[in-house]
């Protein structure tokens, strides 16, 4: 019994676990369509102005996905 419920905390671990970004591939995007930047730190001065929702996401779905550059900011 002990076995079974391990297993269910381990898969349901595994499960959560692969939608969670990698930490060190994580940028911040601002969700709007006027946005351009993606940014590398939460508290930058241009992701301060950002009146929608802003989500984390990697790297390259910032560029593939979401069509956004580096932020000149705090992407250098």
């Amino acid at each position: 019994m002990k076995t079974i419920k391990t297993l269910a905390v381990l898969s349901a671990f595994a499960i959560l676990t692969s939608f969670v970004t990698p930490k060190g591939d994580s940028v911040y995007v601002c969700d709007s369509q006027t946005s351009v930047a993606y940014h590398v730190d939460k508290n930058c001065k241009g992701l301060s102005r950002c009146t929608h929702k802003i989500i984390t996401v990697t790297k390259a779905d910032a560029v593939n996905v979401y069509k956004k550059r580096a932020c000149k900011i705090c992407a250098q």
